[in-house]
């Protein structure tokens, strides 16, 4: 019964993971079950037994996505390093997974394209709503822990944060050339924290 379950839990994966990738290269009315099950190297019944359908599908797409990589870039902000050192972190591995990690820039896309096109999707975009205001939660706790040294008020520097957040985001889904190379992204990022926080010489 446990290796049943499993395979189960494997077969669920293997067809999110499909979906991520037929979603972001069909969007939703291009988007066939024919096709998530081929690439998930199961039977369309497979896809029907896991979901009841394409809006289903997305939602856990969007949702599971979301959660499992939110988490990972967050991760960095709650370590010891000073904050402008973790914010600039953060940032800048966002960048890289948006330019360098194909299912990263592909939940972008699914998230700014496809998600608005698609009816009634509700919890998978409440899950990455919960997301947002954990990041940004998280970092106006980091920027607290600086605050003395902020260039402009904690809720600028907030704001900020998010904006370029979305716009990286909104870039990779509508044009990913646009992203800085991976080399350029730590440079990037290290440019968006020193205009937000006077950074103390050692």
């Amino acid at each position: 019964m446990r290796r049943t379950a499993a395979e189960a839990a494997e077969t669920r994966k293997a067809i999110i993971h499909s979906a991520l990738h037929r979603f972001a290269q069909d969007g939703w009315e291009g988007c066939s079950l024919v096709e998530v099950a081929r690439g998930a190297n199961v039977t369309r019944g497979a896809v029907y037994h896991h979901f009841t359908g394409k809006r289903e599908l997305l939602d856990a797409v969007l949702a599971e996505q979301w959660h499992s990589r939110g988490e990972a870039l967050l991760a960095v902000l709650d370590t010891s390093a000073p904050p402008e050192a973790r914010l600039t972190t953060f940032l800048a591995d966002y960048l890289r997974r948006l330019r360098e990690d194909t299912d990263f820039r592909e939940l972008a896309v699914v998230t700014v394209l496809v998600a608005s096109q698609a009816p009634a999707v509700k919890s998978g975009l409440e899950q990455k709503t919960a997301a947002v205001a954990r990041w940004s939660e998280r970092i106006a706790r980091l920027l607290t822990e600086c605050e003395q040294r902020l260039r402009a008020p904690l809720d600028v520097g907030r704001f900020s944060i998010t904006a370029f957040l979305h716009g990286a985001t909104l870039t990779a889904a509508l044009t990913p050339e646009d992203l800085p190379e991976p080399e350029c992204c730590e440079t990037t990022a290290r440019a968006l924290v020193a205009g937000l926080i006077n950074i103390e010489s050692p």
